[in-house]
């Protein structure tokens, strides 16, 4: 089999290099990576790709959404979109060109290859779908025989040709009509013929019956006919089909047989009732007994409104009472409370009363609030990264203006203690950011090592505690450091946290314990297996346990899936131990969740513990570097970065510390700047550029076209989102180092320092 072939539209080189190499290792087709909409058009019509995975913000006269629309409707090419912010407009722009999915940047490589594998089975099953339709419809028109099949209650929808010609009925007259009306029969006595049989259990299949058929005009014509009930795949009788023909005498005769109405609807998979105008039941199957839980000769005479009235809102009840009272066709959905199922009630008019046939239609409506939740949860995402990118290019400014002024201020001057609690307050609004990031969908982890204990008691100071439970720790002296992201880490802590106190309303204890679990040692033979940690690595490994109500242990296997939740609060999301599963995999730990039911719930996270220190990163403690200072010759740094504020502190920063400085708002005007000194043979030793240039262009292209002619250029790379994939992975995009938004001075000049003495 030939394997899937994709085309990505990317304007950014470096982010379509990475997507097109992960799917190409995928076992996927990907050919030249289109940058834009235009381009992307000429691609489609020349490749004849599978899927599109389609950046929603492209330059050119199209962007991603108009072109997307340009290839469904001239190529009905599956997409699936990519993008790193939309505002609501964008979003629901986007909605409208129905894409197979939305890949929210940053992505990682499973997400990337779930997302492609999901477009692409559900493009094959539509296809399938509609070939099979296509094709059965085409075989129906194309008989030589009539054919007229019915819904469940005899309305006609559909008719061939030849059935238009036999009757003298075009289908678009008939439609909806009953089908006694368009195909009534007789038998050779005269008498009214039925056009369906039925045993005692189950509709069975009519064949070779000769009837007489009354045309439209008036005319008698003797027709063999043939019947067979239409069922869906859950095996519920959903309509009739009937094939026909003009009689030919050497057919011989067929075999005549009576229908009943009870023999139908026993053959129903699904609930049906019958009742009168007054509301009182007069049939009831063999299912709608069980579900209402009674005998089908217990339910007669009830009272059918009564049976559901708790389950019906008052428009249900109108919708009813006016088909009851009109003769008209209704459907509606409604929740059952007793059997916890939702049902699809069709009523059709029947005798005086209505015949009401419901579906369970429960797995649909089950699929619809997931893709509902999901759809804005990705809203939601969008709109949370473009917030936290601005918010945190605000919380650079604050933290670098507060970090200048306490180091121009002198020890014990009035004002300065001020001083450093803002700064600190500023810390903790950078750490409600990175927790509004993961929620954002997160992406790699940008990692450097950590104290666990601090952490933890760092998010323990944040939170506010409940007086009514005693808090207790258990931490280990000799506790090992880890290899992660605070910020992601931090989302982790306070979910568990918040889960153990929400489990405990009345009070009671919850106990936090951090110890190392290092390879064969008896702590890790005692985790649970289901953590699937590796056998010859270290870790530490952080314990919540609470006294509180525990979790059946009939769900407690699904409390790491999304949306599961067993608060029945409105806000309750089910999302908080599902985003700590994704982030505690990310780090290539483990989490597992253990409870008994009235005692309370233990869960136990493990994070690696590095055989070897990393590289020091900028959060790392500062060295003193002032002696060095003196010795450097004045190194050339340029800076490209678009917000005033900003590339003013970068520059006085930067300058204060004997570094010549030049500024640049624009990629185009980086990378010119840059190849102009590089060819007088005075190239920059440094260049600090910020990831996302609205309108412009960013750090991560203009690096890429740099290293066209300097592939020995050192750069940072900054910005506010730090959740992007170049601030995961620096090196593969060209960068030496990563500086997310917002930091301090000191981590500016650590970072700046150690990558010029590398």
């Amino acid at each position: 089999m030939n394997p899937v072939r994709i085309l990505v539209v990317e304007d950014e080189g470096a982010v379509g290099r990475d997507i097109q190499k992960t799917l190409v290792r995928f076992g996927y087709s990907v050919g030249e990576i289109a940058r834009t909409g235009s381009e992307a058009l000429e691609m489609v019509r020349r490749i004849d790709p599978d899927l599109v995975i389609m950046d929603i913000r492209l330059a050119g006269a199209m962007d991603g959404i108009e072109t997307a629309e340009s290839i469904r409707s001239s190529y009905g090419k599956p997409i699936i979109y990519l993008t790193a912010l939309a505002d609501e407009d964008t979003i629901a722009r986007a909605s409208r060109t129905e894409p197979e999915g939305y890949l929210l940047k940053p992505f990682n490589e499973r997400e990337l290859q779930s997302a492609v594998e999901i477009a692409i089975s559900r493009s094959r099953s539509r296809e399938a779908l509609e070939d099979r339709e296509e094709h059965f419809m085409s075989t129906l028109r194309s008989m030589a025989d009539g054919v007229i099949a019915t819904d469940i209650v005899g309305n006609v929808t559909f008719m061939n040709p030849v059935a238009e010609s036999i009757t003298g009925w075009m289908f678009s007259d008939a439609r909806n009509r009953v089908l006694q009306e368009i195909f009534p029969i007789t038998d050779e006595l005269g008498r009214k013929a039925p056009n369906f049989i039925s045993g005692s259990h189950s509709v069975e299949q009519q064949s070779g019956r000769r009837v007489m058929l009354s045309t439209k005009d008036g005319r008698k014509v003797q027709v063999e006919d043939n019947s067979a009930p239409l069922k869906d795949s859950h095996g519920s009788l959903v309509g009739l089909v009937i094939v026909f023909r003009l009689y030919d005498e050497a057919a011989g005769n067929a075999e005549s047989k009576a229908e009943s109405l009870k023999g139908i609807v026993e053959g129903i998979a699904d609930p049906i009732v019958a009742f009168d105008r007054h509301g009182k039941i007069t049939f009831a199957n063999q299912r709608a007994a069980d579900k209402f839980g009674s005998s089908q000769e217990g339910l007669i005479g009830d009272g059918f409104w009564e049976l559901i009235a708790q389950d019906l809102q008052q428009e249900k009840f109108d919708l009813l009472s006016r088909s009851l009272e009109k003769k008209e066709q209704c459907s509606f959905e409604f929740y059952h409370g007793r059997t916890r199922k939702w049902y699809e009630a069709s009523a059709y008019p029947f005798g005086e009363g209505l015949l009401l046939l419901m579906r369970d239609v429960s797995a649909r409506i089950e699929q619809q609030e997931t893709a509902s939740r999901i759809e804005k949860l990705e809203c939601l995402g969008l709109l949370a990264r473009g917030f936290a990118h601005d918010f945190n290019n605000i919380l650079t400014v604050m933290l670098g203006n507060l970090s200048l002024a306490e180091m121009k201020l002198p020890e014990g001057i009035a004002g300065r203690r001020e001083l450093a609690q803002a700064r600190a307050a500023t810390l903790r609004a950078q750490n409600r950011v990175y927790q509004l990031l993961t929620f954002a969908k997160g992406g790699a982890p940008i990692r450097q090592q950590l104290d666990l204990n601090r952490l933890v008691s760092e998010v323990q100071d944040d939170m506010e505690r409940n007086p009514r439970i005693s808090y207790e720790f258990e931490i280990a002296d000799d506790l090992r450091k880890i290899d992660a992201d605070p910020g992601q880490l931090r989302r982790v802590i306070e979910n568990l946290l918040r889960n153990s106190e929400e489990a405990m309303p009345e009070g009671g204890r919850l106990k936090i314990r951090i110890e190392n679990a290092t390879a064969g040692s008896l702590l890790r033979e005692s985790l649970p297996s289901s953590m699937e940690l590796e056998e010859t690595a270290d870790y530490v490994i952080l314990e919540i346990k609470d006294t509180g109500h525990g979790i059946d242990n009939d769900i407690l296997d699904k409390v790491f899936e999304p949306y599961f939740s067993t608060r029945g609060e409105a806000n309750a999301t089910g999302i908080g131990l599902t985003v700590c599963d994704s982030i505690v995999r990310a780090h290539n730990g483990g989490i597992a969740c253990q409870s008994i039911k009235g005692e309370g719930t233990r869960v136990l996270v493990a994070f690696p513990a590095p055989v070897e220190s990393r590289i020091e990163n900028i959060n790392s403690s500062v060295k003193d570097f002032s002696g060095e200072s003196k010795a450097l010759v004045r190194p050339r740094i340029l800076v490209l970065e678009d917000e005033p504020l900003i590339r003013q502190l970068l520059v006085a920063n930067l300058a204060q510390e004997g570094f010549d400085v030049f500024e640049t708002e624009d990629g185009l005007d980086t990378v010119k700047i840059y190849m102009d000194s590089y060819q007088k043979g005075n190239p920059f030793d440094l260049v600090i550029a910020d990831l996302s240039i609205p309108n412009g262009v960013g750090g991560a292209k203009a690096i890429e076209d740099i290293m066209q002619i300097d592939p020995a250029v050192k750069a940072i790379v900054s910005s506010g989102y730090s959740d992007d994939p170049v601030m995961a992975n620096p090196e593969h995009f060209g960068f030496s180092g990563v500086l997310p938004k917002p930091y301090q001075p000191k981590d500016l000049i650590s970072l700046v320092r150690r990558l010029l003495n590398a």
